[in-house]
């Protein structure tokens, strides 16, 4: 008995939900197979979850067989979006406030952890004394 595994390839990736329904929605039409994935910035990759929600460095991406590649892709260009499988980090496209405030978010985390960092070397310096 053999087992023949399917290689899938992406091709489309989108910060934004309705760019990703958009062309769901037109590889169904066209009856082409394909799956969708959750991504983010730190390479994990998980399957579409039920509510799904945006943020910097979140990306949705469309994979199809590779056999349906052309296809795919063919279908994808006629939708008017960005076609890319590789948007930046901000690809959400959030308002200057949100960045901003992301931005904010990002560095007090960062300090918390570096804090922290230092308490701890400061904790074992003072038990090897």
């Amino acid at each position: 008995m053999s087992v023949e595994l399917t290689n899938f390839i992406t091709v489309f990736r989108t910060g934004q939900l309705i760019h990703l329904d958009w062309a769901a929605n037109a590889l169904e039409e066209a009856d082409i197979p394909f799956q969708r994935r959750e991504e983010t910035s730190g390479g994990i990759r998980l399957a579409m979850p039920v509510a799904p929600s945006t943020g910097p460095g979140q990306w949705w991406s469309i994979v199809v067989p590779e056999s349906f590649v052309s296809q795919a892709r063919e279908v994808l260009a006629e939708l008017p979006i960005e076609q890319t499988t590789t948007p930046d980090v901000w690809s959400f496209q959030p308002t200057p406030d949100v960045k901003k405030g992301w931005q904010i978010y990002s560095w007090i985390i960062i300090a918390a952890i570096a804090y922290g960092a230092i308490q701890w070397f400061v904790d074992i310096f003072k038990h090897l004394k």
